[in-house]
């Protein structure tokens, strides 16, 4: 019980910070292509320190590589050795990241899980690789993995759209998604006061509460983000840490005004 609760925690943690970006076929009306960078994340379980995260977004010859990994862990968490990963590859054409492959893997002692998709828009199909064996789904429209789905938020919120649909694959299904955005958002973080688009998950019937804060002058690198139960006001929020942009660090601004909203 107590590793199935640790699995959870971390398949949340490894996934939170790309499951709440979004597409649109307007995206090439404003192509955008974003420059390298580095995010480090604190999370938080409960409000005590569960972990770190670290997003990278890297370009070797025309290759496109974005990926996630947890580190640092505390708690049972880290004694256990609680790892999750996430990977994709792929280019970009017309302000769209357009993605080849995604790979997700988690793993505690005892325990593993990974699975890995491979787009084939040619054919608009995209083949699951799981530990129970192979398989195709449709790629009716666009359907994108979490990351790929993180790398197209700019072009959406440049487009300055209130609510929003998209397709996501998980693992052995694809999911419609329902978002809405305010675009004006000032926040206090790390990095100072920070002008930000939020991005919330509409769900039908349901308790949970997810929200993903993104930096506008910053080319939309999120920079919080809350999954948790209305009632409890419990769950996961990881705020970044640090950020560096094409090899330079960003540095802190000022703080926000006192009746701005802070982390």
């Amino acid at each position: 019980m107590m590793v199935r609760l640790i699995r959870l925690q971390i398949i949340s943690v490894c996934a939170i910070f790309s499951t709440f970006a979004i597409t649109s076929p307007r995206a090439a009306e404003s192509p955008v292509v974003p420059a390298d960078y580095t995010a480090v994340y604190d999370v938080l379980h409960n409000g005590k320190n569960l972990a770190e995260v670290t997003v990278q977004l890297s370009n070797q010859d025309g290759i496109w590589t974005m990926h996630g990994y947890t580190h640092s862990m505390q708690g049972l968490a880290g004694a256990l050795n609680a790892k999750g990963a996430q990977t994709v590859t792929g280019n970009w054409n017309n302000g769209e990241f357009v993605p080849d492959n995604f790979k997700f893997s988690f793993s505690v002692i005892g325990y593993k899980s990974a699975w890995e998709a491979d787009f084939d828009w040619p054919g608009e199909t995209v083949t699951i690789l799981t530990k129970e064996g192979q398989f195709q789904l449709p790629l009716t429209g666009k359907a994108f993995d979490p990351l790929s789905l993180m790398l197209n938020t700019s072009t959406l919120l440049t487009d300055s759209q209130d609510r929003m649909m998209v397709n996501v694959i998980d693992e052995d299904e694809i999911k419609n998604h329902v978002y809405e955005a305010d675009h004006d958002k000032p926040i206090d973080s790390a990095l100072g006061c920070l002008k930000t688009t939020l991005v919330k998950r509409i769900r039908e019937n349901s308790k949970r509460t997810s929200q993903v804060w993104y930096a506008n002058d910053h080319e939309f690198v999120p920079v919080l983000m809350q999954h948790f139960k209305k009632k409890q006001h419990k769950g996961l929020r990881l705020e970044i840490k640090t950020l560096e942009v094409a090899g330079k660090p960003v540095q802190p601004a000022e703080r926000c005004a006192i009746d701005k909203q802070a982390f």
